[in-house]
C-alpha cells in the first residue's frame, strides 16, 4: 500500500466460509500504518444483503469497532442501483463492465476469498470482482453468455466464464488477492497472498493437489450410482450445496442415479426467511427435465426471460437431470417444496440406495463423493486455453 492514496478491501459474502474476521486484522494493521483512506465491501454479487448478525459473524465485532475508530466504512454490493456503479469498458468477450463506485474510485484493490473448484471453473480471486462488486447488467451479461457453455465446468480455469471473470477483474484494476484453502470443516489449511491473477492460480493448483482425484472411469467405466455428500458450514441452501451435481456428472453414466445428500435447513435472518430449496423453484415451469424443455430454457436465456444469476446453478443442475435421475436426500421440511417443484426427494439414504441397487442390479458400479462440492476428476482440470475443436463435417 506504500504510495497509494486509498484502498478497497473486498471480502466474500455470508454463503462463503472464508473466515474474514480472522484475516482482516493484519490488513487493518497495514491500512492504519499507511494512514490511507480505505473501505471494506462485501462481494454480494446479487445475493441478498448481509444482515447485522451476518456482518458481525463475517467481519467480527472487534474488527467492526476498529474500522469505526479508523473511519473505515463497510459497504455492500447493490447491483440494481445504477447510480452506485462506474462504467469501465467491455471485455474481449463482449461483457459490459460496471463496477461499484467505492471500488472504482480507490487506488488499490485487494480481494479476500476462498479458492475452490466449482461449476464455473473455480471460485475466489477475480470472482470477488465479478460478480462480487459488479452491477446487474455486468453479472447478467456474463452469466447469460457463458453459463450454458460446455466449456464452463469444474476445473475450467481457462473456460470462457472464468476467463471473462478474470478479465473483468484485470480491467477494474484488482491488484492482489488473498486466497484461503479450507478443509471440509471450514478451517484454513493454507493461505496465499499475491498479485492478481497469479496468486489465485497458485492457490487453485494447490487446491487440485488436495481435492482432485484420479478418475476411475477409464479403468472401470462410468458408475451406475453416485452418492454425494456435502458439509457445513455453508450447507444452508441446495442452491449452493448442489454444485456437486455437475462434478458427479463426469463419473456417472447417463441413465444413472445421482443420490445427493444435502440437509439444506434454509436461511433465517433479519433480512428474511429462505427455505432450503429457495431459487430451485425457478425450474418448476420447465419440469419435467427433458431435452425439449431444456431447449425452452436456452430460448428464454437468449430472450432474457430468465435472470441468469438465479439460473447459474439451477440451469446446470437441470441439464444434468435431463440425463440422470436426481434423488435428493434432505430434511423432511423440504419434501413438500421438492414435490411441488418436481424434484424426487426423500429423508432416507438407506432406502434410496436400496432402491437404486434394485434399479441397476447387483453388479452396479457405485462411486461415493463425500465432499462432492469440492471434488473433481483430475482429467477435467483445464488451466490453459485449448484450441477450439469442431466436428469433422464443419471442415467439409
Amino acid at each position: 500500500m506504500r504510495g497509494a492514496g486509498s484502498v478497497a478491501v473486498i471480502i466474500d459474502n455470508q454463503f462463503r466460509p472464508t473466515p474474514a474476521s480472522k484475516l482482516l486484522p493484519p490488513v487493518l494493521d497495514a491500512i492504519e500504518a499507511a494512514g490511507i483512506d480505505a473501505c471494506v465491501i462485501t462481494a454480494n454479487g446479487k445475493v441478498f444483503p448481509l444482515s447485522e448478525s451476518d456482518i458481525e459473524q463475517k467481519v467480527g465485532r472487534e474488527n467492526l469497532d476498529r474500522m469505526e475508530k479508523l473511519g473505515i466504512p463497510l459497504f455492500q454490493n447493490e447491483p440494481r442501483n445504477a447510480d452506485a456503479y462506474s462504467y469501465v469498458g467491455v471485455t474481449s468477450r463482449g461483457t459490459p463492465v460496471w463496477i461499484h463506485n467505492e471500488v472504482a474510485r480507490r487506488d488499490v484493490k485487494i480481494a479476500i476469498g476462498q479458492a475452490q473448484a466449482n461449476h464455473w471453473g473455480y471460485g475466489g480471486g477475480g470472482k470477488l470482482i465479478m460478480p462480487g462488486v459488479s452491477a446487474d447488467e455486468t453479472i447478467e451479461s456474463n452469466h447469460c453468455n457463458f453459463v450454458p457453455s460446455p466449456q464452463t465446468h469444474y476445473g475450467a480455469l481457462a473456460g470462457p466464464m472464468r476467463s471473462d471473470i478474470d478479465e473483468v477483474a484485470t480491467m477494474v484494476g484488482l491488484d492482489a488477492t488473498m486466497n484461503v484453502l479450507l478443509d471440509t470443516r471450514g478451517r484454513v489449511i493454507e493461505l496465499n497472498f499475491g498479485p492478481h491473477p497469479s496468486s489465485h492460480r497458485l492457490a487453485i493448483e494447490r487446491f487440485n493437489e488436495i481435492y482432485a482425484y484420479e478418475n476411475p472411469v477409464q479403468e472401470h467405466g462410468q458408475a451406475d450410482i453416485a452418492i454425494c455428500g456435502v458439509f457445513a458450514p455453508t450447507d444452508h441452501l441446495f442452491f449452493h450445496t448442489g454444485w456437486g451435481c455437475m462434478s458427479a456428472d463426469f463419473v456417472l453414466k447417463d441413465g444413472g442415479t445421482l443420490i445427493y445428500c444435502s440437509p439444506s435447513p434454509g436461511v433465517h435472518t433479519e433480512v428474511g426467511d429462505f427455505p432450503g430449496l429457495a431459487l430451485m423453484d425457478l425450474m418448476k415451469p420447465y419440469m419435467p427435465p427433458t431435452q425439449e424443455n431444456y431447449q425452452r430454457i436456452l430460448r428464454d436465456i437468449h430472450a432474457r426471460a430468465i435472470q441468469m444469476w438465479a439460473g447459474c446453478i439451477w440451469v446446470p443442475i437441470y441439464e444434468v437431470m435431463t440425463r440422470k435421475h436426481l434423488k435428493l436426500v434432505t430434511l423432511e421440511e423440504n419434501l413438500e417444496m421438492a414435490a411441488d417443484i418436481g424434484i424426487d426427494a426423500t429423508t432416507s439414504l438407506d432406502e434410496t440406495f436400496d432402491e437404486a441397487m434394485k434399479t441397476h442390479g447387483p453388479d452396479a458400479k457405485v462411486i461415493v463423493l463425500p465432499f462432492a462440492r469440492y471434488q473433481l476428476p483430475k482429467n477435467m482440470v483445464r488451466l490453459e486455453a485449448e484450441p477450439l475443436r469442431f466436428p469433422q463435417e464443419a471442415h467439409a
